[in-house]
C-alpha cells in the first residue's frame, strides 16, 4: 500500500475542508444534524484549517494513497499535553491499516519529545472510531453524553505510551 503522510501547507486547507465534508457525510449522518453536513460552511472550515496549519502547536498531515488525498490527521502539543484532534479517512480506504500508521507517527512524536501519554476526543456514536481507539489501547477517561444534540456528546480516550 502506497500511503503517504504529507505535512500540510496553507493551500491544503481547501482540500482538508472538502475531505471533512465528504467524510462527515458518510460517518456522521444520523449523529450530527443533517444541516451541519448539508449546509457545510466550507469557508469557515478552511479558515479554521488554515489557522491550524500555521499554528506551531499543531501538526497537520494530508493522507495520500497513490497520490490521491484520502484523509487528514491532526494533533496538537501544548503545555497541557498532546491531543489527537482529527484522524479522518475516506470510508473506502478504512480498515487498511492507515489509522495504525497515523498512530505510529504520533507515538514516534511522543517518544521523541519524552511524552508518556496522549489523548483524543471521540463521538460515542461513532462506533468504528470507538472500536479503533480501544484497539489502539485507548482507555475512556471521561464521558459526556445525553445531550439533545448528539453532536455534543463525547468521550475522551487516553493512551499510555508505556503499554
Amino acid at each position: 500500500m502506497n500511503v503517504e503522510f504529507v505535512l500540510a501547507k496553507a493551500g491544503d486547507a481547501v482540500t482538508i475542508s472538502t475531505l471533512r465534508q465528504r467524510i462527515w457525510d458518510t460517518t456522521y449522518r444520523g449523529i450530527y444534524p443533517d444541516t451541519v453536513i448539508d449546509d457545510f460552511n466550507y469557508e469557515w472550515h478552511q479558515q479554521r484549517d488554515l489557522k491550524k496549519i500555521s499554528d506551531p502547536t499543531f501538526t497537520v498531515y494530508l493522507i495520500k494513497y497513490g497520490g490521491e488525498n484520502i484523509g487528514y490527521f491532526v494533533f496538537q502539543h501544548t503545555d497541557s499535553g498532546v491531543w489527537l484532534r482529527s484522524l479522518y479517512v475516506l470510508q473506502e480506504y478504512q480498515h487498511r491499516g492507515i489509522g495504525k500508521q497515523a498512530f505510529a507517527l504520533l507515538k514516534d512524536y511522543c517518544r521523541e519529545k519524552g511524552i508518556s501519554r496522549f489523548a483524543c476526543d471521540c463521538s460515542p456514536h461513532n462506533k468504528n472510531a470507538m472500536q479503533f481507539y480501544q484497539r489502539m489501547g485507548g482507555v475512556v477517561t471521561k464521558t459526556d453524553t445525553g445531550h439533545e444534540n448528539r453532536q455534543e456528546d463525547g468521550v475522551v480516550f487516553e493512551f499510555n505510551m508505556q503499554e
